[in-house]
């Protein structure tokens, strides 16, 4: 794979939900939640094909994990899930740019989550001050747009 900093792949997935999101405005305007969600897996099953034997691999791989394991890595998929459901409900209720100005706060969660279910903790004071101050900023929309 190519060697691109993490930072620059970080800001390019950040311009895609840039342009994702307002897509995702527009057609829950005209069409159900369902299609919606069926149109964010539909390249994935289109590509599916290319990637049998991988998958394969990775089952045998996933069968040999014990079964706490499994069920962790499982648990994407419920999470990616509800995750997007919830943020298409969000969206079709509001609009994009207060959905996702609120869903940003996720990586505040992400810090939450990864101490607790892997005992990972990624702290300095620049996170601390910036997670912080994103609550902040979430708390401000919600409070001048019920």
């Amino acid at each position: 794979m190519m060697n691109i900093p993490w930072y620059v792949t970080a800001l390019a997935a950040a311009l895609i939900w840039g342009i994702h999101y307002p897509l995702i405005d527009f057609a829950l305007k005209r069409v159900s939640v369902f299609s919606v969600l069926l149109l964010t897996v539909l390249p994935v099953v289109l590509l599916m094909p290319i990637f049998l034997r991988d998958v394969a691999h990775d089952l045998n791989s996933l069968r040999t994990l014990p079964a706490m394991e499994q069920g962790t890595i499982a648990a994407i998929a419920l999470t990616s899930l509800l995750g997007t459901v919830l943020l298409y409900l969000s969206i079709a209720g509001k609009n994009a740019t207060l959905a996702s100005l609120i869903e940003i706060t996720y990586p505040v969660f992400v810090v939450f989550f990864s101490y607790i279910m892997f005992r990972h903790l990624h702290l300095n004071p620049s996170v601390i001050i910036g997670g912080l101050m994103v609550i902040a900023g979430a708390g401000l929309i919600i409070y001048n747009n019920p």
